[in-house]
């Protein structure tokens, strides 16, 4: 009982630890978007792909703001945005890490490589 008490402890301190460097890393991507002023790509993911035309997920820093977009494009078809959240920089993290850790993993490795 007490390990597991222990390794739920560890999680926790390995989570928040997660989140706030994955927080700092945002913060760096915001201060390269005002540098910039264009928007940080930290990730992207297509779905499918039929007759060349392909659904994908992008998400980009604006200002203190990640913006979960659903596009449909390709072939003929003029792009269509099918889904947008935003989030601001502070929730981020803690949504990410919920949803999806091979993303949340990703996005950490795009940002750490930006400069």
């Amino acid at each position: 009982m007490i390990l597991q008490q222990y390794g739920m402890v560890r999680q926790i301190n390995l989570d928040s630890w997660q989140i706030t460097h994955l927080t700092d890393l945002l913060k760096k991507g915001v201060g390269i978007h005002r540098r910039t002023d264009r928007p940080v790509e930290i990730y992207r993911k297509s779905f499918e792909e039929k007759n060349s035309c392909y659904e994908e997920i992008v998400c980009t820093i604006i200002d203190d703001y990640i913006l979960e977009q659903r596009v449909i494009s390709g072939g003929p078809m003029p792009p269509q945005f099918v889904h947008q959240i935003i989030y601001n920089i502070k929730e981020y993290p803690e949504v990410l890490l919920k949803k999806n850790k091979e993303r949340f993993l990703k996005t950490v490795a795009t940002l750490e490589a930006l400069e």
